[in-house]
């Protein structure tokens, strides 16, 4: 488009364009993603439904009764599930190497694995990417010290589907959901979380 043309077409626009602006980041912000609002627009525009909301509640319904069950392979082949998890605070972290706000998370997530055991918590950073991406080298570049396994139907049954990352689901000792965060959580709410329910066993 010629710029004359542009310049007119922004002119007697304006209002259209500024609201679907305001409509963007009030859905980016009601819908937990703060940090990218055009995602929920661009969801909205290629069809996709924000049904999130109903895994959610449902997954904190059914912790409440009865801890899911749930496996997956971290990248290393190792198998991860809701037994090995049991007696431990898990933090099933939903992220994608190409999403700004999982990468900002990143280093909360190492600290917390360097100032907890592996007898007290467990990190599970589960991978949204393609699956014919590769991860290993933006895990080792990043030099994540958690536990990443791809997305899979168990998880997807247990705590999903997830639709919005990063997504946190804080599992207490009994495998139960204790809380779900999704968008970008300030360190000190995931850390407060992981020492409520470590002290509550203590």
């Amino acid at each position: 488009m010629p710029f004359p043309k542009l310049m007119d077409f922004l002119k007697r626009n304006w209002s259209t364009l500024l609201l679907i602006g305001a409509i963007a980041v009030y859905l980016g912000l009601s819908m937990g993603t703060d940090r990218c609002p055009m995602c929920v627009v661009t969801n909205l525009v290629t069809g996709g439904s924000d049904d999130s909301s109903t895994p959610q509640k449902h997954a904190q319904v059914m912790g409440e009764l009865k801890a899911p069950n749930w496996h997956a392979i971290s990248i290393d082949g190792e198998e991860i599930n809701s037994d090995s998890c049991k007696g431990k605070v898990a933090l099933i972290v939903y992220w994608a190497t190409w999403c700004a706000p999982c990468r900002e998370e990143i280093p909360t997530l190492i600290a917390l694995r360097n100032d907890f055991s592996k007898q007290e918590v467990d990190i599970i950073g589960v991978s949204l990417d393609q699956t014919s991406k590769s991860i290993e080298h933006f895990v080792t570049a990043n030099k994540i010290n958690y536990d990443i396994a791809r997305n899979n139907e168990s998880l997807d049954e247990a705590f999903g589907p997830i639709r919005y990352i990063p997504t946190i689901v804080i599992l207490d000792q009994e495998g139960k959901v204790h809380q779900r965060y999704t968008g970008l959580v300030g360190p000190n709410v995931i850390r407060g979380q992981v020492e409520l329910l470590l002290e509550k066993n203590a």
